[in-house]
């Protein structure tokens, strides 16, 4: 798959779940079994501000290798961050929530591996020049 369509498509994944988390915090807090409001707005920002920056970097010509290594670590971290949640039982309480916070962690993991590849190839290019 193209680096440029990747990014999209992890853009569009954490643009959809910031406005989630903005828009819809009752139904979220609901599905999660908790009630932390603030925590989720405070996420949601986050993801939407994320999600505007690895867009614009998408839609250039010459991503450069740091801009990826961003998305990398950022996608790692959530799942990592998710899996924490999960395991303590802090926010993810849940059962529903637990599986749907699950695959999203997964398809995270799978995009940061996916852009992890292409940040690889690019560096080989960059070295090799």
């Amino acid at each position: 798959m193209r680096l440029n369509i990747l990014l999209r498509l992890n853009s569009a994944l954490w643009l959809i779940l910031g406005l989630l988390l903005l828009l819809k915090t009752q139904s979220v807090n609901l599905l999660l079994g908790t009630e932390k409001t603030m925590l989720m707005h405070s996420i949601g920002i986050i993801l939407v501000f994320n999600g505007m920056i690895i867009l614009m970097a998408s839609l250039r010509q010459q991503i450069k290798p740091h801009e990826i290594m961003f998305v990398v670590i950022g996608d790692y971290g959530w799942t990592l961050l998710t899996l924490v949640l999960i395991s303590v039982g802090a926010v993810i309480i849940d059962p529903s929530g637990i599986r749907v916070t699950f695959v999203v962690a997964l398809v995270s993991a799978a995009m940061g591996a996916l852009q992890f590849r292409h940040y690889k190839l690019l560096i080989g290019r960059s070295y090799s020049s």
